[in-house]
């Protein structure tokens, strides 16, 4: 059964925060802590839990309530810092990666200790972006470690950092949560009615997160509907158009990788649906509310085609990550795209 930690924020994750609870009160928290999980799995939330229970005044941490919990909470402890892609000080550009002289600012802090609380906190997120040279500086401050400071790096693609730092970290790794538990916790948290619940339970693929952005923010489950749209646009035209989108895609991904990993993920997720109602587990899809357009067109389709769109789709998404040409790998898509 999935259940919240006394006064811990993050949920369902028991096999991180009852042995974080144990070591916190026999003093025993490591120096280093790699969180690895899918984004808006709640990496997050666990880190911020972290930073309240080592700098928490109560008399059970983090108990959420005292002055330091609340100012962690706010954003507004001074012992409480994330270092993460910002933009070049000088072009103003945004960069790509975490860069050295973060690293090297933060260093610098780390040596000052902290200023306010107990525990000197840098959460670094995504900490696969770090920079490889940013990486290596980073690896004094993990072999040598000063009293009183804790790194957090929040990965969802823990194979992007070095060897070197993983082995000098604890690992704590977020769990997918069950339909059932989220569905709880939205009804519980965000006063979602239960039908409506169920469906954004199943759809965030375990992502209490993303399931709690879309109960929030009607622009998500927008976002989503556009995706998908792009998607049978792209299965009922031929390759001109196809490789428009391609193209627009690819200018897309120079300013923002993140929506297009997701609307391949989204993509990933349609061909999977499609997969499991030709074999005939529809009860089974992620995206209920297509059942019926799914259905439709699973006819079209062979289960061998079907099965090939989700192994290129994942090609593709690793392609890019490995920061290969975008425009190639995303015509190379619309190339292996089946049509009707």
């Amino acid at each position: 059964m999935t259940t919240l930690m006394p006064n811990w924020n993050v949920l369902g994750q028991d096999h991180i925060t009852t042995p974080l609870a144990r070591s916190l009160a026999q003093g025993r928290l490591s120096h280093a802590y790699i969180i690895v999980g899918q984004q808006l799995s709640g990496k997050t939330t666990l880190a911020l839990d972290i930073a309240r229970a080592l700098n928490c005044s109560g008399g059970d941490p983090p108990c959420g309530r005292c002055s330091p919990c609340q100012r962690i909470t706010r954003g507004l402890h001074a012992d409480v810092q994330v270092v993460t892609v910002t933009p070049d000080p000088e072009t103003k550009r945004m960069r790509t990666v975490i860069a050295i002289d973060q690293v090297r600012e933060m260093e610098q802090r780390a040596a000052l200790g902290p200023y306010e609380g107990k525990t000197l906190v840098f959460i670094i997120d995504p900490a696969e972006k770090l920079h490889p040279a940013a990486a290596n500086a980073l690896l004094k401050t993990l072999e040598e470690p000063p009293s009183n400071v804790t790194l957090l790096l929040l990965t969802g693609q823990e194979q992007g950092l070095l060897p070197t730092i993983r082995s000098r970290c604890q690992r704590l790794e977020l769990r997918p949560l069950s339909q059932e538990a989220i569905a709880q916790a939205l009804a519980q948290r965000g006063s979602v009615a239960p039908e409506d619940a169920a469906l954004l339970a199943r759809l965030s693929g375990g992502k209490l997160g993303w399931a709690l952005a879309a109960a929030k923010d009607p622009k998500v489950l927008e976002s989503r509907q556009e995706h998908l749209e792009g998607l049978l646009e792209v299965l009922d035209n031929g390759l001109e158009r196809r490789f428009h989108v391609a193209q627009e895609m690819a200018g897309q991904f120079s300013r923002n990788r993140a929506v297009v990993m997701e609307t391949l993920a989204l993509w990933l997720s349609w061909w999977r649906d499609l997969l499991l109602a030709k074999e005939g587990a529809s009860s089974l899809i992620a995206n209920s509310d297509w059942r019926q357009s799914q259905e439709e067109r699973a006819a079209r389709y062979t289960t061998e085609q079907a099965a090939a769109m989700n192994r290129d789709l994942l090609a593709t998404m690793d392609r890019l990550e490995a920061n290969v040409n975008a425009r190639l790998a995303l015509d190379a898509l619309m190339l292996a795209t089946p049509r009707n």
